[in-house]
């Protein structure tokens, strides 16, 4: 049966939760010396060189973020000398009570015997306000790591040690309260070889929460930084991800949406990264004459962090334009739109019977027909006697493309016909029911 084919892709990766900061440091093939000269999103609020960027940028197995352009490198400086202290705005700043979570993978190739911080947080217009500070102190052969709220005395644990010259992922949790100028605490996380789709996950380290009774809390959080302090680390960064929930971090990622017509069908077919507390996905269509109307519900996965593939047919379709959108709804209820496919739809030219699949069948099988104008329509299947045997359709339709199943579990095997009349034609053909 000839078909008209229409297929639309969208092939760029479809997140539906909004972060505060998304950094991939997707910046060329080419090393720099100073990220600044890259990029206006960095801005040096201390010092006159560095941090530098690389072109091979960091992996972490599960990770959103992971191997998509290259990083940031950073080192221990002194006057002048890779000296530079940068930060990075968020697209709002955190204002209310909540929490705050910046992720990102960290690679340090030394650190020193004096414990130093490299990378914190901070209000909007940054100044000297650093809050939620990560410090790296050689320790035998690797380093260990610790945190601190401000400038007080940090907390270390000695008990785990992280490896040089290895990925681990690692979470900032900041918990925000504005009601108090000492309240607010931090936490950090660290993960050498899984990715967490829930907090905390199974974390190898954990710190905090800490830091209430640590005054001068700032008035919002509103920028991530990168220090090369006198004895900071020497390491790469990249994949810094901030959001105000854990799920936003890994949200439901659409790696291809498309939609494909047949006759006067459209089928749609989608496929997900990874998916946090997704219920399902409302389908809803436009058309030129109505706004957008929802046509169908498919459940989500939950939560996962392996692929998924979806469909949805929207059957029967009149002549025209018609958009596409999904509506992504987590369980407890907020939800995102995709972004919008549009197909045509074009009337079939001539009457069509296709032959049935699977041919042969046991004991179920599909029927395929096009009629281009409206009318009666009969379609019957007989032995070959020419008795009547099933009738599955007989009825008024619209003109279009139809597809009817028909059980046959309550025949014999044998050669049977099936019969289409419509408009005063007749076309039959042939099916055979192996049982």
């Amino acid at each position: 049966m000839k078909k008209l084919l229409l297929i639309l892709f969208l092939v760029t990766p479809l997140s539906f939760a909004q972060l505060l900061l998304e950094e991939n440091f997707n910046y060329g093939t080419t090393d720099n010396p100073d990220i600044t000269s890259l990029t206006s999103s960095w801005i040096r609020h201390s010092g006159i060189q560095g941090p530098a960027y690389v072109a091979a940028g960091l992996n972490y197995v599960g990770y959103p973020s992971s191997g998509i352009g290259g990083a940031l490198s950073f080192t221990n400086g002194s006057s002048g000398v890779n000296d530079g202290d940068i930060h990075r705005k968020f697209s709002d700043s955190v204002t209310t009570a909540q929490n705050i979570y910046a992720f990102f993978m960290l690679n340090l190739a030394s650190a020193r015997t004096t414990s130093d911080y490299f990378f914190h947080l901070g209000p909007y217009t940054i100044g000297t306000t650093f809050r939620g500070r990560v410090y790296a102190r050689n320790f035998g052969s690797g380093y260990v790591v610790g945190l601190g709220k401000s400038s007080e005395t940090r907390t270390e644990d000695s008990s785990i040690v992280f490896n040089y010259n290895q990925t681990y992922l690692f979470v900032l949790k900041y918990i925000f309260n504005p009601a108090a100028a000492d309240d607010d605490q931090v936490v950090l996380y660290a993960y050498d070889n899984t990715f967490p789709l829930t907090e905390p996950g199974s974390p190898i380290l954990t710190i905090g929460p800490i830091g209430t009774g640590v005054g001068s809390d700032p008035a919002n959080i509103g920028a991530v930084a990168i220090r090369q302090g006198t004895n900071s680390p020497t390491g790469l960064v990249d994949g810094i991800r901030i959001a105000t929930d854990w799920n936003s971090i890994v949200p439901v990622e659409l790696t291809s949406f498309n939609a494909t017509v047949s006759g006067t069908n459209v089928l749609l077919k989608w496929t997900t990264a990874t998916e946090v507390n997704n219920s399902g996905f409302d389908v809803e269509r436009k058309t030129s004459n109505s706004d957008w109307k929802k046509i169908g519900f498919v459940p989500g996965a939950g939560t996962i962090s392996e692929k998924q593939s979806y469909t949805f047919s929207d059957k029967n379709l009149n002549k025209g334009r018609y958009q596409y959108r999904l509506r992504q709804i987590d369980f407890d209820g907020t939800f995102e739109y995709s972004k919008v496919v549009e197909v045509e739809v074009i009337s079939p030219s001539k009457f069509e019977l296709a032959q049935n699949y699977p041919n042969p069948f046991n004991p179920t099988t599909a029927i395929s027909f096009t009629i281009p104008q409206s009318g009666n329509v009969k379609l019957a299947v007989y032995n070959l006697l020419g008795q009547e045997v099933a009738v599955l359709v007989n009825e008024f339709r619209e003109a279009g493309t139809y597809d009817v199943g028909f059980n046959a579990s309550n025949l014999n095997s044998g050669v049977y016909l099936y019969k289409l009349e419509v408009n005063g034609l007749t076309f039959t053909k042939k099916m055979t029911l192996l049982k």
